[in-house]
Parts: C-alpha cells; sequence; structure tokens
C-alpha cells in the first residue's frame, strides 16, 4: 500500500477532514523518518507501517490509534525527538506504549510469564496499545514466509495462545479471524487445506439455499419492522476446525447449515424478528441465545437462533442492530468513536477482565502465571447464574466449588454441595452454560487440599490455597468431618414445610398462578397437588388439604404457557413483552391447538415471586392473550 491509497482509504472508511489532515501529517513525518529502515522481507520499516495503519483504518480506530501505528518503533533518536515537538501527548504515550510491547520478546515459559506481566501492565495506562500490537501481529503474519519454519510454528502457536484470544477479549473480530485463520494454516496445514476446500464447495452448493432463506426472512418482516441489512455469514477455517475439535461436530454437518446475519432498525425489531421466525419456521432446539438481555464478556449483543426451512435446510440466523454490528466486528475501537455516548461504568465492565490479569499477577509466577491467563482469560468460558438472576463468568469445565469462590471466599470455604437447576449435586458436578446455580454451605465445613484438583480456575485455585494457609498456621487446629444429610430440592414454584421431600405439582383443573391462595392435596408417591382453594376439585376434599406456599425465590428454570387468539406477531409481541420485564427468555417454541387458538410456551429464570407476578401481569396484556398457566 502506498501512501495515496492510504488517505484514500482513510476517507472510504469515514475519517473527516480534521482527521484526514492529522492522518496525512503524520503519514509526511513517517515518510521522513522510516523510509530507509528495512525489514528482514525487504520491504521497508514505511511500508510495514502503513499496513498496520490500514489495518486499524478498516478497523475504524480514532485518529491518535492510527497515528501510533504510523509512527511506532524504529525511529531515531532525533526522531523521537521530533514526535514530541509535533504531536499531542495522548498521540507520544500510544507511541512509547506500542514501542514497550514491541520490545518484549521471549522464547521459554518464564520469559513468556515476564512478557506476559509487561504486556497487561502497559495496557493497563491505555488499552488501546494493544490494537496497535494486534495489527502489528497481524501483518507480521502476513509476511512470515521469509522466516524459517520453526520460527513460524513458535509465532503462530505464540498468535493462538496470546494474540487471537486478546482479539477476542477486545471484540475485535476481524483481525481475531483473521490470526486464527493465518496461525491455523502454519501449524496445521493439511487439516487447513481440508477445510477450505470444503468451505469452498460448500459456498458454490450453498449460495441457492442463502438466498431463498433471506428472501423468506424479507417477505416475513415486509409491513412488521424494517430490516436495515440481511446478508449471509462467512464461515471462517479455524473456527469450523473449532467446532468440529471441541463441539463433536462432524465436517458434513457443518457445512449443511447456513449463516445469515439480520440487521433491523431498533432493540425491539430484534424481538419481533425473532418472534416472527418462531412463529413461521420450526425452532432448533437448544440454539436459541439472548446475548442482547446477556452480553458476552466484550459486551456482544446479538440474539442468535436456529429454524428449520420449509425446504429442510437448517439456517443459523444472527439478529442485532447496526450498532450492535460495529460493536461485535470493531470492539473496543467503537467505544472510543462513540465516547461521550457510552456509559464508562460499560466500558470498564469491558474491560474487567484486565484487571482480572492484574490480579493474577500478583498471586502466580513462571508457568502458573501462562496456564492461569490461558484458562482464566483466554480459555473458552460459559455464564451461569445465582438463584437472584446474576450472571457469573466461568472458565468451560468449571465445577460448583468453581462457582462457589466466585461468589465470596467464605462461600467457597464452607461449600458442600450445591443445586443445580434445583437438582442436588456434588462439589466436583461440571456446571454448563445457563445452568442456575445455589450453593450449600454448612458452618463446620473447611477447604481441603484434594478440592486444588476439583476447581478449574486459577482465582478458585488461588483462594483454596490461600485458606488452606490460614487454617494450617493456627498454633492447633482439629476439624470433625461433615456429612451432610442433604435434601434433594424437587419443588418448582412451591414447597410444603410440613412435607419438604414431597414435590408440588401444579393441578391441571385449576392451574393456579403465583402469588394466588393455595392448597395442596396428599397423593401418592409423595406427590403434592397444588390447587386453587377456590377450585372445585379442592373444595370436595377439603379435609386432605396440606398449608404450602408459593417459593420467595426461585433456583430454577422456569416453564410457563400462554393461549391466545392466533395472529401473525403474536410471538413476538410475547417475546418483546417478557424481554421488557427483565426476563433472558431461554426457549420459545409456539403451536396451534385449534381453529383460531395458538399455545407459546417459554422457558425463563425469574428472580422471585414479585418478578413472575409482574410478568404474568404483563403478558395478560397483550392483545389477543386468553390464559396463561405454568407447568
Amino acid at each position: 500500500m502506498n501512501p495515496t491509497e492510504f488517505i484514500f482509504l482513510c476517507k472510504e472508511n469515514g475519517y473527516n477532514p480534521k482527521a484526514i489532515t492529522q492522518l496525512k501529517l503524520a503519514l509526511e513525518f513517517a515518510e521522513k523518518h522510516l523510509q530507509n529502515s528495512k525489514r528482514l522481507s525487504g520491504e521497508s520499516f514505511l511500508s510495514h507501517n502503513l499496513a498496520v495503519a490500514a489495518i486499524l483504518v478498516e478497523n475504524r480506530s480514532v485518529p491518535e490509534v492510527v497515528i501510533a501505528g504510523l509512527l511506532h518503533g524504529h525511529l531515531s533518536e532525533e526522531g523521537e525527538r521530533a514526535v514530541k515537538k509535533s504531536f499531542s501527548k495522548e498521540i507520544v504515550n500510544l507511541i512509547d506504549g506500542v514501542d514497550q510491547l514491541e520490545k518484549i520478546k521471549y522464547r521459554n515459559k518464564q520469559i513468556e510469564a515476564d512478557a506476559l506481566r509487561k504486556i497487561f501492565l502497559t495496557a493497563m495506562s491505555d488499552i488501546r496499545v494493544l490494537l496497535v500490537k494486534l495489527a502489528n501481529k497481524l501483518d507480521n503474519l502476513r509476511s512470515i514466509q521469509y522466516l524459517d519454519k520453526q520460527e513460524q510454528l513458535r509465532i503462530a502457536q505464540e498468535v493462538m495462545d496470546i494474540y487471537a484470544p486478546l482479539a477476542y477479549r477486545l471484540g475485535v473480530d476481524k483481525i481475531k479471524t483473521e490470526l486464527e485463520d493465518r496461525a491455523f494454516q502454519i501449524l496445521n496445514p493439511r487439516k487447513y487445506d481440508e477445510i477450505s476446500k470444503y468451505l469452498f464447495e460448500s459456498k458454490q452448493r450453498s449460495e441457492k439455499d442463502i438466498d431463498y432463506a433471506k428472501s423468506l426472512i424479507k417477505d416475513l418482516a415486509k409491513g412488521q419492522l424494517n430490516i436495515v441489512e440481511i446478508k449471509g455469514r462467512n464461515k471462517h477455517v479455524y473456527s469450523i476446525y473449532h467446532k468440529i475439535k471441541n463441539k463433536n461436530y462432524r465436517l458434513n454437518d457443518l457445512f449443511d447449515l447456513l449463516g445469515i446475519r439480520v440487521l433491523v432498525s431498533t432493540e425491539k425489531d430484534c424481538y419481533t424478528l425473532l418472534g416472527l421466525l418462531h412463529e413461521q419456521f420450526e425452532p432448533i432446539q437448544g440454539r436459541l441465545k439472548d446475548y442482547i438481555a446477556n452480553p458476552k464478556p466484550n459486551l456482544y449483543r446479538s440474539i442468535h437462533t436456529g429454524v428449520k426451512l420449509p425446504n429442510g435446510k437448517v439456517v443459523e440466523i444472527q439478529i442485532r442492530t447496526p450498532e450492535m454490528n460495529e460493536v461485535a466486528e470493531e470492539g473496543i475501537a467503537a467505544h472510543w468513536r462513540y465516547k461521550g455516548l457510552t456509559s464508562e461504568h460499560i466500558f470498564e465492565k469491558k474491560i474487567a477482565w484486565l484487571k482480572s490479569v492484574i490480579d493474577l499477577e500478583k498471586e502466580d509466577s513462571g508457568n502458573d502465571l501462562v496456564e492461569a491467563v490461558k484458562v482464566d482469560v483466554f480459555g473458552d468460558s460459559i455464564f451461569c447464574y445465582t438463584p437472584k438472576g446474576d450472571s457469573k463468568e466461568l472458565p468451560l469445565g468449571a465445577t460448583i466449588l468453581d462457582f462457589a469462590y466466585t461468589i465470596h471466599e467464605e462461600v467457597g470455604n464452607k461449600a458442600v454441595g450445591g443445586r443445580v437447576n434445583g437438582v442436588f449435586v456434588p462439589l466436583k458436578h461440571q456446571v454448563k452454560h445457563g445452568d442456575v446455580v445455589e450453593i450449600v454451605t454448612n458452618k463446620n465445613q473447611r477447604p481441603r487440599r484434594s478440592w486444588i484438583k476439583v476447581v478449574k480456575s486459577t482465582k478458585a485455585k488461588q483462594r483454596i490455597r490461600k485458606s488452606l494457609r490460614q487454617f494450617e498456621s493456627l498454633p492447633a487446629f482439629h476439624f470433625h468431618l461433615f456429612k451432610p444429610a442433604i435434601k434433594e430440592d424437587q419443588g418448582i414454584l412451591l414447597e410444603s414445610k410440613e412435607f419438604p421431600k414431597a414435590t408440588c405439582l401444579l393441578a391441571k383443573c385449576c392451574n393456579p398462578l403465583p402469588g394466588e391462595e393455595v392448597a395442596g392435596i396428599a397423593t401418592k408417591r409423595r406427590i403434592i397437588s397444588v390447587h386453587k382453594i377456590d377450585c372445585r376439585q379442592a373444595i370436595k376434599e377439603q379435609d386432605r388439604w396440606l398449608s404450602v406456599n408459593w417459593k420467595n425465590s426461585f433456583n430454577q428454570k422456569i416453564k410457563f404457557f400462554v393461549v391466545a387468539h392466533e395472529r401473525s406477531g403474536l410471538l413476538a409481541d410475547l417475546l418483546h413483552t417478557i424481554a421488557v420485564a427483565g426476563f433472558e427468555v431461554k426457549e420459545a417454541k409456539a403451536k396451534l391447538i385449534d381453529m383460531g387458538h395458538a399455545e407459546c410456551n417459554f422457558v425463563v429464570i425469574p428472580k422471585d415471586l414479585d418478578h413472575l407476578k409482574e410478568l404474568i401481569l404483563r403478558v395478560n396484556k397483550v392483545k389477543g392473550t386468553t390464559n396463561v398457566f405454568f407447568e
């Protein structure tokens, strides 16, 4: 890329005249001070820095970051002095931060740990230096053929272990994708070629199916909402390999799936379209993910779902607004572009992971720190929920004990088990994405050395070790092993204090709603049938009534049903109403039950009884609703 092409690229990506003037000044400066320095490939460092800056422009980074990309590294002392005279303190600090990162070299685990410390400590002063570092690493990968094979393999592994996950955490999807694909091509060329061939062939086959799916979605949205853009989603080599390796997919299965992204005008339109899709087509079980209600750690927001089309093809659909799409593709760069429009506490949440690395650094050294960062920060993660609906991020493979330590150190130390979606499980039970987890504690419990092998997260390991040191440093200690008599919680919405082991089921004859006055009638096999107190069936057996109570808090997913007059947009209206009430929808289905009536069922996680009662009130106000009942 030459300077003229670079300026054209800046204009093409929407940089305003003031920014263009700044960039031209920086470009002239770079031409003067970098033109004669050469890289191993023979190209000038000016060409390299132009390529780095172009990557940042394509990611729509602010001018200050692009200028740091243009001027980083390889300046003479005279050039460094000139930078300080010609550019703002902000730009000078950015360039200095990038140069500090560029000096970091490592070849073994101990030096790698030191390098990680320096990378993250530098980033704490201005996280934008990491954007330049990633762009620099990407351009180096593009010209890696000039290095010997062993060095290529080392750099590619470094990219997979550190820089691609770092790009994910910063939300820069385009950079992350190219880093992964290029590194994977070096590390596993045979598999890369195999998947690339499949990709090319499947693209040829699926173009008609994609066009068919797009036309169906456009027709569905007519008169209901405004579609800004709809397009097929490109599949990437490494993401396909990752699914094959970690999720037991077969290659053919993945290429039979169609991918579509739909951009709509508003957040409400996202839910409207979701409802229309689930009304018109058969939803695929387990594919609904609401990242609008529950954003990812990098603040990625979108709705994901899967449906089966009339021709039998399965299509995976992402639904989001243009603003959500910018954050998904450009990540942290979008924050500075809209600085002042975005609340700072949201941004702080976005980089909370960076602060967690500094916490790890205080505890671990050498190999421990490297592995800790790979597991806790860069590894695959899941979200689980407390009974009150608070989300907790955990590494994939985390256990009940990991979850306990995310709540509080003392909760972890006293944990004896947990309830996952209402079912009692031991401490070593691995939790899954979306689980509702309640920790069971006992005051006589203490941490044990064997727990270190039970937990996955480094933070949990650190807290266990710390607690063990405290216990073992006491002048004398003696603990009695505690074997808890824990009762399995089989109830859903109600409980009986008289018969805590009994399961309370809602009677179908009267379908009591949360908050209504109810009575229980004992049936066989420890089941209590719960009726409204004015239910005819219950009145007949009043002498057998038992006291039952609605639970005030819930530790599991709750399923409820809505019967309404069948109409276009019904499911969409219900989904939007549920979302506005503050619920994340785990499942949503609809079916015709007779001529003119539809039954929709939803799975949600309520915070408490009042939250559930509010939901019932809101749903009953949706046009056409005739009945609401619970399973």
